[in-house]
């Protein structure tokens, strides 16, 4: 077959908006998903999860969030808006496709998946950079008494067992399943450090206002004031957390786990407690171990770009954090980016 002009990996707002820009430009392209539906890499996340970003910020170009969704939108009216948009402009996309291996042949990148073959002249990856669940070695020395889930696989407080919970992380996840989790259990939190928090609204009105009023959302990364905003990008928006940890509802301990044993977990104060579960909000790490191109990873596996732009002729990034601005990751990010990198990729 023909090669495609451009294969766009990943099926979330970043390959859906780069879809957007491609069908305008007349370009041939395909828009590889491993999800079974558009939007699942949403619906997948805990119940309760909704978006700090208020709705007028969850725009993917081209087409408005509808109206009728959430001021502060639900996950599942993000997964839902995602489908709405993929329909409006009958987006080429393929789901169910598990890039198993990608390599360059004579100028041409070649897609392997599970049953199938693609081949075009350039391909983007606007897979995310979440991946590989990330979790401390000593978590593998806990005893099967203790209930263990990472926060991808966390999805209400029933899927833990009775007793307390032990909440790993700083950012925001940590922050809204303790939260939720405090409602009728004992709930510690433990992170590296105080955990920085930052008001949701100002005289109520949303961050993100105050955010795109003074031009840090749309700041090039290396602008002073994206320079003064990076150290902060792990603040929790809200101060509902703070609430429960102040009146002693949660427990924070502000330092972080080194060793575990049995029901016990200690921490790198020297202190020491035992808990029924622990659920592990401790990020993720890249995983590409299909990309086979050479000069596309560097040395910690991580991607090699400049802005998006690989040293690979017609190999290209998307949705990666800070690529370009603050938010370069996010979903009110992506009319931005896809717009640089076709400047690119045309």
């Amino acid at each position: 077959m023909e090669p495609l002009d451009v294969i766009v990996i990943g099926g979330g707002q970043a390959g859906l908006g780069m879809g957007y820009r491609l069908r305008q430009a007349g370009l041939e392209f395909a828009i590889l998903d491993e999800r079974s539906r558009t939007g699942d890499v949403w619906r997948d996340r805990w119940d309760s999860l909704e978006l700090f970003t208020p709705r007028p910020f969850v725009n993917l170009p081209g087409l408005k969030a509808p109206g009728e969704m959430r001021y502060y939108p639900a996950k599942d009216e993000i997964a839902d808006y995602l489908q709405r948009y993929r329909d409006q402009f009958d987006l080429p996309v393929r789901n169910d496709f598990r890039v198993q291996n990608l390599e360059s042949r004579d100028g041409v990148f070649v897609v392997t998946g599970d049953e199938e073959i693609l081949s075009a002249r350039a391909i983007v990856i606007a897979a995310g950079p979440f991946h590989t669940p990330q979790v401390p070695a000593c978590a593998q020395q806990l005893g099967p008494e203790v209930r263990q889930l990472h926060s991808q696989d966390y999805r209400r407080p029933d899927d833990l067992g009775p007793g307390n919970v032990l909440v790993v992380g700083g950012g925001n996840s940590a922050a809204q399943i303790a939260e939720e989790l405090s409602t009728g259990r004992r709930v510690t939190i433990a992170s590296s450090g105080p955990i920085a928090y930052a008001p949701k609204t100002i005289a109520g009105v949303s961050l993100f206002w105050f955010m795109h009023l003074t031009g840090m959302l749309r700041a090039d990364k290396d602008a002073w004031v994206s320079r003064y905003a990076r150290p902060y990008a792990d603040t929790v928006i809200g101060f509902n957390l703070k609430k429960l940890v102040d009146q002693d509802v949660v427990r924070h301990v502000p330092h972080r786990v080194t060793d575990c044993a049995g029901r016990e977990v200690v921490f790198a104060d020297g202190s020491r407690d035992t808990f029924d579960n622990i659920l592990w909000c401790t990020g993720f790490r890249p995983h590409y171990d299909w990309l086979k191109v050479d000069n596309a990873l560097d040395e910690q596996g991580g991607p090699q770009q400049t802005r998006g732009i690989s040293p690979v002729p017609g190999l290209y990034w998307l949705g990666l954090p800070w690529q370009n601005r603050l938010n370069s990751a996010l979903i009110n990010g992506v009319d931005r980016e896809t717009r640089q990198l076709m400047r690119h990729l045309a």
